[in-house]
């Protein structure tokens, strides 16, 4: 089945970050972690959410935390980073403008990698390589497989044993094609997330890395 840009978006930002879940987005004034702690929460509720005006309100709240975050820190990479999570809850909720949301999630991403290349576990890299991988290409999006190899591959440079890392990796190596690639880079996500501790992210993990190798 074929993602839309807004859906695939919000499955890489459930998989691609490693907050912790929180039970609700919250509005009082916070650090920089907490608010994108925050973000993360509304894109899980997000996902599994099946009222449409609800996944708005939630992308909503997604985009004022981001913007709180900003306007005391705008160069911060947490708060750039947020910003782009926000930003892509907002392409799932508003379809119609998910090209423009997109564009603008690259160019906040680029910016937090450029301040903190590790933030989040090389996480703006990251996220980049995934939207690059699952977005339409030009002219309908900014998608560029090519292009998330190599984002993929400087989060894995940075952060080799984190499995959702090799992760994006396996799957921007098999979006170009490079088949024997992406399934080392699944086997060693595997591994990877096999040395980790039990966890629902790391069963998540395992669960993705195995459908791959099986196939």
């Amino acid at each position: 089945m074929t993602r839309g840009p807004g859906g695939a978006l919000l499955a890489l930002l459930i998989a691609g970050c490693a907050v912790p879940q929180r039970p609700a987005v919250v509005s009082a004034p916070a650090p920089v972690g907490q608010r994108v702690e925050a973000i993360t929460a509304a894109a899980r509720r997000s996902e599994r959410e099946p009222d449409a005006q609800v996944r708005a309100e939630l992308a909503a709240d997604a985009q004022r935390e981001a913007q709180a975050c900003l306007a005391v820190e705008p160069r911060a990479a947490g708060c750039l980073y947020g910003h782009a999570l926000a930003l892509g809850l907002d392409a799932r909720a508003h379809p119609a403008r998910a090209g423009e949301s997109l564009a603008r999630m690259l160019t906040d991403l680029a910016d937090a990698e450029a301040v903190d290349p590790g933030y989040d576990e090389a996480g703006p890299a990251r996220v980049r390589a995934l939207v690059l991988v699952r977005a339409p290409g030009w002219p309908l999006g900014p998608g560029d497989p090519a292009a998330g190899v190599a984002a993929a591959r400087r989060a894995v440079s940075l952060r080799p044993q984190y499995p959702p890392n090799l992760l994006a990796l396996a799957e921007a190596l098999a979006r170009t094609g490079e088949t024997l690639a992406a399934h080392e880079a699944y086997g060693r996500a595997r591994e990877a997330a096999l040395a980790r501790p039990a966890s629902s992210d790391r069963e998540e993990w395992l669960s993705e890395a195995n459908r791959a190798l099986q196939q």
